[in-house]
């Protein structure tokens, strides 16, 4: 079992990642690999530690509303997903049933073609036969 290892960063570490990860618009893992931070997830404990409007990251307005906005828009839409009618979550299930079903079937023909080729070319016939002995 692999022992997990903890690393301790310093704050103008922590700042300087995090005003580049939202000055240059960089996704949690991007800015993970970038600098070399194991997870990801340390990312969201950091904006904990410093929020967006922290005079020690020294973003410009412009920058802020930018995120604010981005971040209201992400709520917004996981608020209407949440929001779903129990009718809209039927008709999606049938919907994805409709394509289950279609898939199916196209499987289904195309294994009896294959089946029927074998017959044809090899002379063996793998479908069970009514009426066999078991």
């Amino acid at each position: 079992m692999k022992k997990k290892e903890f690393r301790r960063y310093e704050s103008r570490f922590k700042l300087s990642v995090l005003r580049d990860m939202y000055e240059n618009n960089l996704s949690y893992n991007f800015t993970a690999k970038k600098y070399g931070i194991i997870c990801p997830q340390t990312l969201h404990l950091w904006e904990k530690e410093f929020p967006l409007d922290t005079k020690s990251l020294s973003l410009s307005e412009e920058v802020i509303n930018k995120i604010k906005s981005m971040r209201s828009k992400k709520e917004e839409s996981a608020a209407s997903k949440a929001n779903k009618t129990r009718e809209e979550e039927l008709e999606s299930e049938i919907v994805n049933l409709r394509k289950a079903l279609t898939y199916s079937e196209l499987r289904n023909e195309g294994l009896i073609e294959l089946l029927r080729m074998g017959k044809e070319e090899f002379g063996i016939d793998l479908l069970k036969k009514d009426g066999a002995k078991q």
